[in-house]
């Protein structure tokens, strides 16, 4: 099987550290103060091996049996996950990010100065077992023992390198608004948080200015739009009453108004109407930072929708497979690593070939991660044609399957046939 950290070290600069080898892995697993006998599937293996599993589309634990030589049981594999600390993977995760980040942080300019990333909310499936319809929920259309839990989660991305900075996964009925301090934690005074008209509300940009953090939105729905094209400084004052998720004490300490600048403009696509955008952001000055410029940094933000269709599509993470919330937390950890491992490789790719890393293919990449064997070096990946404003209809050409709707609990319907044999 190739080795994960070999395939680490082929994708790094020559400067970085190691960030995957066994021992690298163990010293997190020690921060959290965990034990382990001697075995064989100790974390570092069992890491490993989990890296792979999410590489390959997510496979079942027999699968990876079949990968390590059948050295263990499908079940010895299942057990050793659950082992694994929470928090350790996830410390895992994030250390992993960052170091990967710093590597590649001097290969894309900043703009004008600041570090931008964007923020968006999606969400994901799971098995439907008790504890996890307790934790997530379903949504409510959907009869009881007819649906599937379904979290919320909130993610942002490097808006240079596209790289995954966090992941935050919550019940489904969750507003985007309510985990965003999480995601402020991992920002510092200066940055740029670019997202979509849900996080353009007074209380969220009062929070970005309290932390000296910048934000670009589209204007919030329930505020009155100009239609004349424009750059203004507004003062808003402080709604009556705070937002659902946010709690009192933390809405009393924001500062009673807010400055903003409002941007209208009126953006023409050749063959379509002209359609008009509105942005709010806390990034007041004109001179420093032009509006046509913001527009254009603020329509980057479609960017954050497609690296999450590469994670939920591309690479499966749209219905997890672990029937506990500690496993289910665990996957996605692992997901957002292994995505992390996939960017790198594009931005190596991208300075190899000289194309934008937007263009190179993450599932090629992707590909490459799978296939390379130990020491090989980094084939020229797919480049994507430049297709701006490209259409294409939601839609799919091949039928599914015509099976019947589960419209009732299966134990439910196993009872009705059980009848209808007997009759029979």
């Amino acid at each position: 099987m190739v080795s994960i950290a070999g395939a680490v070290q082929r994708i790094k600069t020559q400067e970085s550290q190691e960030i995957l080898d066994a021992q690298a892995v163990e010293r997190i697993f020690l921060d959290r103060d965990y034990q382990w006998r001697d075995r064989l599937l100790g974390p570092a293996k069992t890491i490993e091996l989990f890296i792979r599993q999410i590489m390959e589309g997510n496979e079942s634990c027999a699968c990876v049996r079949q990968m390590a030589g059948g050295a263990f049981t499908a079940g010895a594999y299942c057990l050793a996950r659950a082992r694994l600390p929470l928090g350790a993977v996830w410390d895992l995760c994030r250390h992993t990010g960052r170091q990967l980040r710093e590597d590649h942080q001097d290969a894309l300019p900043l703009w004008r100065g600041h570090r931008t990333f964007h923020l968006d909310g999606t969400s994901f499936s799971m098995p439907d077992t008790p504890e996890l319809q307790e934790a997530f929920g379903q949504p409510t259309g959907q009869k009881p023992g007819c649906g599937f839990p379904i979290a919320h989660l909130l993610v942002s991305f490097d808006a240079r390198t596209g790289m995954l900075l966090e992941a935050i996964a919550a019940p489904l009925y969750t507003h985007d608004l309510r985990n965003v301090p999480g995601i402020h934690e991992q920002l510092k005074a200066g940055d740029i948080l670019i997202g979509d008209k849900a996080f353009g509300s007074w209380a969220h940009l009062a929070l970005l200015q309290s932390a000296g953090i910048h934000g670009v939105f589209p204007l919030h729905q329930r505020r009155p739009v100009k239609m004349d094209d424009g750059d203004e400084i507004q003062v808003w004052p402080k709604p009556r009453n705070k937002p659902d998720w946010m709690d009192q004490q933390a809405y009393d300490a924001l500062p009673p108004q807010l400055t903003v600048r409002l941007i209208t403009r009126t953006l023409h696509r050749r063959g379509f109407r002209p359609f008009q955008v509105v942005l709010v952001t806390t990034l007041l000055e004109e001179r420093a930072y032009p509006a046509d410029e913001l527009v254009e940094l603020g329509r980057g933000r479609w960017s954050a929708e497609l690296n999450i269709r590469h994670l939920k599509t591309t690479m499966g993470l749209e219905t997890l497979k672990c029937k506990t919330v500690d496993g289910v937390l665990k996957e996605l950890a692992i997901f957002c690593l292994v995505y992390n491992l996939v960017r790198a490789v594009m931005l190596k790719a991208s300075a190899a070939q000289g194309v934008s890393v937007d263009r190179i293919s993450f599932a090629d990449a992707l590909n490459w991660m799978r296939c390379s064997e130990a020491g090989q070096a980094l084939w020229r990946l797919i480049v994507n044609p430049l297709r701006p404003n490209r259409i294409e209809p939601r839609a799919v050409k091949r039928r599914p399957k015509e099976y019947d709707r589960l419209t009732r609990p299966r134990q439910e319907m196993r009872e009705m046939l059980k009848k209808q044999w007997k009759k029979a």
